[in-house]
């Protein structure tokens, strides 16, 4: 064997072997995967279930005794509701991806305005199927969730319900609409219990394991959940009706939630959803030995991209005519990019991810 092919063979046998130095004096990964489901997941979804029993109790209490202090009430918990689902809603994972539920909790993005035609059509009609929890349960996903449920309590005609004329059947809708999401929400819960085959799997990476078979495959789907999250809230929830060449052909209406006034308060609440499932994860174990100090400047990115939001507390109207406001929208999708890159570039390469390694398929 020649001198340079001897030379090669023991660059290779050193880097193998600082590679396989390098994983294993890597923190394991089970303590984070454990720390997101008690910190985080279960938490979560317990939070979402308790805001749609309040919004189940406020529209029977609404139905039962219509007034314009009821209706408040109602729109007040619906408001909640909608905070508590933005904080979980980028978790795509387990139960909430099955039976339609992820769309059955809130169908969006609808270019075509099919959930409020559908709405619209039921109210017109009558239609006894919306009224019953089971029979809406079997309808559109566009019918049965948040999207519907602020068109019923926001839209047009909602301020009937605090009169109760002409409103009986709008009310009733919006009564199973909520028990609905209460049904939803605790078919998620069960299958997030201990024994639960998704729990099994998700607590210990293994070669036989439907979720990832490696600690790495496990960093990649967590780091996955929260990028994929980022640039929907960049792409999908601002993109959406912000124009970023044309200011004349931004679109309000197009906005989610823009009835409810509660489009950046979600916004809001999706960033510090993600956050925190950063936070309660953990997961800045894995990037503590390469990059120490890498956490904290994620959670300083994560800061200002959240106060920015919550400085956007107007309707989205009026944020598109301010130029300043306008502006600030801008930044805000910088901010976010700013999370994405640090995410996806630093710590995914700190946690001992690859260069280039994909969050779309595990590669």
């Amino acid at each position: 064997m020649n001198r340079f092919l001897i030379c090669l063979l023991f660059l290779v046998l050193g880097a193998s072997a600082a590679k396989a130095e390098e994983q294993s004096t890597r923190p394991p990964i089970g303590p984070v995967l454990e720390n997101m489901l008690e910190g985080y997941i279960r938490p979560g979804y317990a939070a979402f279930e308790a805001a749609a029993s309040d919004l189940e109790t406020a529209t029977t209490t609404l139905c039962g005794a219509p007034s314009a202090l009821n209706l408040k009430s109602a729109r007040d918990s619906f408001r909640a509701l909608a905070d508590r689902w933005a904080r979980m809603e980028w978790l795509r994972l387990g139960p909430v991806m099955s039976d339609n539920r992820l769309e059955r909790i809130l169908f969006f993005p609808d270019r075509k305005g099919t959930g409020r035609k559908q709405v619209m059509r039921a109210i017109a009609s009558g239609n006894e199927a919306v009224t019953n929890v089971d029979s809406l349960a079997e309808l559109s996903v566009a019918m049965q969730g948040l999207g519907a449920l602020e068109y019923l309590l926001f839209g047009n005609g909602g301020d009937a319900l605090a009169t109760g004329q002409r409103s009986s059947h709008r009310c009733a809708f919006a009564e199973a609409a909520a028990t609905n999401l209460v049904n939803l929400s605790g078919e998620i819960i069960a299958g997030w219990q201990d024994g639960s085959a998704l729990v099994t799997a998700f607590l210990a990476p293994g070669t036989d394991n439907p979720l990832f078979r490696t600690d790495q495959e496990a960093l990649n789907l967590l780091l996955g959940q929260m990028i994929h999250g980022l640039e929907a809230i960049r792409d999908i929830r601002l993109s959406a009706f912000l124009d970023k060449q044309n200011a004349a052909r931004d679109r309000p209406k197009s906005a989610l939630f823009w009835r409810s006034d509660m489009t950046l308060r979600t916004v809001v609440a999706n960033l510090e959803g993600l956050q925190a499932l950063f936070d309660e994860s953990g997961l800045e174990i894995v990037s503590k030995a390469m990059a120490p100090r890498l956490a904290d400047t994620i959670r300083f990115e994560f800061g200002q991209a959240i106060r920015t939001a919550a400085s956007l507390d107007a309707p989205v109207s009026e944020l598109l005519a301010n130029p300043e406001t306008r502006e600030k929208l801008f930044y805000l999708d910088y901010a976010i990019k700013i999370i994405i890159d640090r995410l996806d570039q630093e710590f995914a390469q700190a946690g001992g991810l690859a260069v280039g390694f994909s969050f779309g398929d595990g590669d």
